[in-house]
């Protein structure tokens, strides 16, 4: 899987991936002289509603169920670039019986 990177341009929530797993593991990372902040889960009245973390460098984190990670610069320093990519995932099965 390739890194993704965008550029974060302030202190509201940027959506960056919609994700649907039974679990997955991202790996984040802003420069280690900003500070980022990563959410995940549901988006709803402006902020994602799952866990929120805050962080420079790298940092993995591991999402479940059906959501979208987000992010926003929390320094108040301007615009930053961050990057993420999936490491790893378990897809949802289903057992349709008839």
């Amino acid at each position: 899987m390739s890194i993704t990177y965008k550029i974060i341009d302030g202190p509201n929530w940027q959506w960056a991936e919609d994700y649907i797993y039974a679990s997955a593991s991202y790996v984040v990372a802003c420069p280690s002289d900003r500070r980022c902040q990563i959410g995940m889960g549901v988006f709803a009245f402006g902020a994602p509603r799952g866990e929120k973390l805050r962080f420079s460098g790298e940092l993995e984190v591991t999402v479940i169920g059906a959501g979208s990670l987000h992010f926003r610069v929390d320094d108040d320093l301007g615009p930053c670039k961050i990057g993420f990519v999936q490491k790893s995932n378990k897809p949802i099965s289903w057992t349709w019986e008839w």
